[in-house]
């Protein structure tokens, strides 16, 4: 899904975290994304380490790369990959590489930065080619797809994302459904708040995780920005529930 890059209205508003108006409110580090792009010929890089635990089994993305070119002003083309290292107490340490993504972005609408924004934003999984990652347990070796859809609006007072979207899988990964709402406010100028709850679900609704994260973005020059998350599974029925997850990251504007 989205990247890590794991509640109710109250909470989120006491999680609201920082992050610059360049950004909007999601993208990188949270799940939730947003239809902002880089801008003609221009590099977003971003560049974390990633700690998610579950029971007996804690999974570091070290490091987690997301690299993004912007193609005019709406177009944004993407790679994602994480170099995992997979620490559990049945098996030791293992390391190998994630699946890749890649994916293209399209704003189709923009009513201007304090109007409605949305994009597509279709993106395929796929095994890393050489690496074998599949036998490790760290890849699958079928491809999947996603089309999300992101939505955003600036409220003044705060600022609103939501993305929502389908999983198609191939052979023995399962089709899916993901959406999630991203609530975010510029404190100061170069820092916001942002927190965000996610959904992922089976294809019948019939089981799913809810995700809370929240994050701040801390600019430290006009070309790099500091990223900070934590979030967990507020619950679980998918996947083991994950008591704790944490992103520490840099971009990199080109």
């Amino acid at each position: 899904m989205s990247r890590l890059v794991k509640t109710p209205l109250p909470l989120i508003a006491l999680l609201l975290v920082v992050v610059p108006r360049i950004w909007a409110q999601g993208g990188p580090p949270m799940l939730t994304d947003d239809p902002g792009t880089p801008g003609p010929n221009k590099w977003e890089i971003n560049v974390g380490w990633t700690d998610q635990r579950t029971p007996g089994d804690t999974e570091l993305g070290a490091p987690q790369l997301d690299l993004n070119y912007g193609i005019g002003d709406r177009i944004e083309l993407t790679y994602f990959n994480t170099y995992v290292n997979d620490r559990s107490a049945a098996d030791g340490s293992r390391w190998g590489l994630a699946d890749s993504e890649l994916a293209c972005k399209w704003r189709f609408y923009d009513a201007g930065e304090d109007g409605l924004q949305a994009s597509v934003y279709p993106q395929v999984n796929f095994l890393t080619p050489f690496t074998h990652s599949d036998r490790r347990g760290f890849a699958d070796k079928d491809a999947s797809f996603q089309l999300p859809f992101e939505l955003e609006h600036d409220f003044k007072l705060i600022n609103v994302d939501v993305d929502f979207g389908h999983l198609f899988g191939t052979g023995h990964l399962a089709d899916g459904w993901f959406g999630g709402l991203c609530l975010g406010k510029e404190v100061r100028k170069g820092w916001e708040l942002v927190a965000e709850i996610h959904f992922n679900a089976s294809n019948e609704l019939h089981r799913a995780e809810a995700i809370v994260n929240a994050a701040t973005r801390i600019d430290l020059s006009e070309r790099y920005t500091l990223m900070l998350l934590i979030g967990r599974d507020l619950n679980n029925h998918l996947t083991p529930v994950s008591s704790l997850m944490s992103y520490v990251g840099i971009q990199i504007r080109l």
